[in-house]
C-alpha cells in the first residue's frame, strides 16, 4: 500500500495532461494517508494556481467537505467566489451551490442593489 501514493506523485508530475494531474493533485492533496509534506506542498502549489478548475471538479462532486477544506486555505477570494456559485447554478448543483452562498453571505454579505434615478 505504500507504493500508491509515490505511484499518484509520479504520475502527477509526469503527466502532460492538465486533467488527469488536476484529479491527481486532489487525490494527493485530500489522502488520508501519511504521506510525504514534499509531496503534499507539491499537490497544494498547484492546486492554488488551479483553483478553478479543482474548485469547478469539487462542485461537480459535490464534495462540500473537500471545498470547506480548500476555502480554508484561503486560496480564492470574492470574484472567484461568485464565479464558483455561477457554475455551481449553471451545473444544477445544490448542496454545493447551498453551501457556496453561506460562504459568501458569511464571509462578504449580499450587498443591495440601488436602483437610484
Amino acid at each position: 500500500m505504500e507504493k500508491e501514493p509515490n505511484i499518484l506523485y509520479q504520475k502527477f508530475q509526469t503527466t502532460g495532461q492538465e486533467r488527469i494531474r488536476l484529479a491527481c493533485a486532489l487525490e494527493g492533496f485530500f489522502s488520508e494517508e501519511d504521506g510525504k509534506e514534499t509531496e503534499k506542498s507539491a499537490y497544494g502549489q498547484y492546486l492554488k494556481r488551479r483553483i478553478r478548475p479543482a474548485m469547478e471538479a469539487l462542485i461537480r462532486e459535490e464534495n462540500v467537505g473537500k471545498m470547506e477544506l480548500l476555502e480554508e486555505q484561503g486560496w480564492f477570494g470574492a470574484a472567484e467566489l461568485d464565479q464558483f456559485l455561477a457554475i455551481a447554478r449553471k451545473e444544477h448543483r445544490l448542496e454545493s451551490l447551498v453551501w457556496l452562498m453561506k460562504l459568501k453571505d458569511s464571509k462578504y454579505g449580499y450587498k443591495d442593489k440601488t436602483f437610484e434615478l
